[in-house]
């Protein structure tokens, strides 16, 4: 365990992401898939309008929303503390919960959701069967929280990994969205099993009001 700790950590320090993100001031190297992405394919709503972030922590996801787009409101929501935002809106909660839902229709305060974010990953186990189910499992409660609350025409962008269960995932969403993407940012590590989804124009009625 020392030996893979030490591993880790090496290839940590060294990882040239890890270093562009401490040079520019930003709150992890995960900032760099999302940009990426965003010039890449061109997915954020025309008008900016509602932005959730889910598992948010450390919020370098909502802090560059907040950063490139001005106009858009920008909600996140984690479970662990995080220190403030400007201009955004930051709830300590599990999303899932009854009590994490309330939390984002109070902060809504009955806006429908233009685009929902997840960088969301299950704390390792080190077995990969159990963590790709966590990971499954994952993306499966950010998909029924797009069927709550995403406005019809939205979008999604959402961290998956390769494994059992991924095919299963891309079907769920190619059946609500208009066009789903598989999308490796060159800034994922080229050893690790993460992809993202990228799903725009969510199809059906618009959100429900909370």
């Amino acid at each position: 365990m020392a030996h893979k700790s030490t591993r880790w950590y090496n290839r940590h320090v060294h990882d040239r992401w890890v270093k562009k993100a401490q040079q520019e001031g930003k709150r992890s190297r995960a900032v760099f898939k999302l940009t990426q992405i965003l010039d890449a394919h061109r997915c954020m709503p025309s008008d900016c309008g509602v932005i959730v972030d889910l598992g948010c922590a450390p919020g370098s996801w909502c802090a560059e929303i907040a950063s490139l787009y001005p106009k858009a409101r920008v909600i996140g929501i984690d479970l662990l503390p995080m220190e403030s935002i400007e201009g955004v809106t930051l709830l300590q909660h599990d999303f899932l919960s009854p009590e994490g839902q309330q939390a984002l229709c109070d902060a809504l305060d009955g806006a429908e959701i233009d685009m929902v974010l997840s960088d969301l990953a299950p704390e390792m186990s080190g077995n990969r069967i159990v963590d790709q189910c966590s990971a499954i499992a994952l993306n499966e409660g950010v998909i029924h929280f797009c069927q709550q609350h995403l406005t019809m025409g939205g979008n999604l962008l959402m961290k998956s990994f390769m494994g059992e269960g991924f095919d299963q995932v891309r079907q769920s969403l190619q059946a609500m969205f208009s066009k789903v993407k598989v999308i490796k940012p060159s800034a994922s590590r080229k050893e690790s099993r993460e992809l993202f989804l990228l799903a725009m124009g969510r199809r059906g009625r618009s959100a429900p009001d909370c």
